[in-house]
């Protein structure tokens, strides 16, 4: 059910942010989670579903209203392909039980599409040009086909673009057999560089569709975990820094570095919100307070509120400089939330170094980096 939850919260919340009354503190987990099951029972019952959308006190609520139709095919469109890759879930079991028409069509057709694919696509380019792969040497073997979808393969490739090039000062093109007639007599001159590099698209586009299944998304990944409750109540805050009872401070009261006794009550305002998955409101205070000149902890905080609140190239901004400070005490979340930050930036590579650097240091994130890895997408 989670992942139907996250699917409707990318279809749906777009929609949401369009209206100048939307208000994210109307909507939580247990919201997602009924307007999900309602949108599955929309075609039998759609009343449930107008009444979720009516209780955000919306300026413009029938436009969303309008909308549910394209927005419930959507959302069949991807349980059909969650389906096929092979994830089940309440969704897609309650879709299948109660032969929905439109997924069931959906389902056929990205069968039909994947099978063809596996039995057809990689046949027809050894089949297709025969004569000119004898006369060129040149053969797309099972290692390369393997290669081209994985990274380890990848340099091998540049080495065989690179092979390519020199053998195209030696011959420029070459008559091939048509692929539109089997009459030997009727032949036409392919560019060699097109043949060759238009395989090499064709195996990569092939290696896209079959060869990853169960992956997700960037964007299905950072929605899936930056929205994970359970990460933020895993942080811990007995770990921020204090001046402890002093001469200096009156009442012999607590105070984080660097900030008065008013300073210190805005910024355990903002760590209460951010608890409380108020991140906006959280966000706001946190910038008053100046963190990044002031106290490198708050700017943790800081940085994570504007990763939920989709202000993600600023936090990736700040969580890169909290990353560079040695002996940092939330070194563990600083590399978790930058990873998150990367995968929505399509920074894969780097997402990557530090999501394996968690798994390798055996903490508290380690389980879900592995987690993120095995479902993030090859390429």
């Amino acid at each position: 059910m989670k992942t139907a939850i996250e699917i409707v919260k990318n279809i749906v919340f777009p929609q949401l942010e369009k209206d100048p009354k939307f208000s994210k503190e109307r909507i939580d987990y247990a919201f997602w989670e009924k307007f999900t099951i309602d949108l599955l029972h929309y075609e039998k019952d759609a009343q449930s579903i107008y009444a979720s959308i009516y209780s955000l006190e919306l300026a413009n609520t029938e436009k969303v209203i309008d909308k549910l139709p394209s927005i419930y095919a959507q959302f069949l469109k991807e349980q059909a392909e969650s389906s096929v890759l092979g994830q089940t879930s309440y969704a897609t079991d309650y879709l299948l039980k109660t032969n929905n028409e439109v997924f069931l069509k959906e389902v056929h057709f990205l069968e039909t599409m994947q099978q063809a694919i596996k039995s057809v696509e990689r046949k027809r380019i050894k089949a297709d040009l025969p004569t000119s792969y004898e006369k060129l040497t040149f053969e797309l073997s099972e290692t390369d086909l393997a290669n081209a979808i994985k990274k380890k393969g990848r340099e091998d490739l540049r080495v065989k673009f690179k092979q390519w090039d020199t053998e195209l000062g030696e011959q420029e093109s070459v008559p091939v057999i048509s692929m539109l007639t089997n009459e030997k007599e009727k032949t036409k001159v392919i560019s060699l560089s097109w043949m060759k590099y238009a395989s090499i698209v064709a195996i990569f586009i092939i290696g896209f569709m079959v060869w990853q299944p169960n992956k997700l998304s960037n964007d299905n990944l950072f929605s899936q975990y930056n929205s994970d409750e359970s990460i933020i109540q895993s942080i811990d805050y007995q770990k921020m820094a204090t001046i402890s009872e002093s001469g200096d401070v009156r009442g012999g009261e607590i105070l984080f570095q660097n900030y008065t006794k008013s300073e210190t009550d805005e910024a355990m305002e903002a760590i209460e919100l951010f608890k409380n998955n108020n991140f906006e409101k959280s966000k706001q205070l946190l910038i008053t307070l100046n963190p990044k000149e002031k106290n490198n902890q708050l700017l943790l905080f800081l940085a994570i509120a504007q990763l939920k609140t989709n202000e993600v190239n600023q936090a990736v901004s700040n969580l890169e400089y909290l990353n560079t400070i040695t002996n940092y005490e939330f070194a563990d979340e600083v590399k978790f939330h930058l990873a998150l930050g990367y995968i929505n930036q399509n920074e894969k590579r780097k997402a990557k170094d530090l999501l394996i650097t968690l798994v390798h240091t055996n903490n508290k994130y380690s389980n879900t980096a592995q987690e993120i890895l095995d479902n993030m997408r090859w390429f």
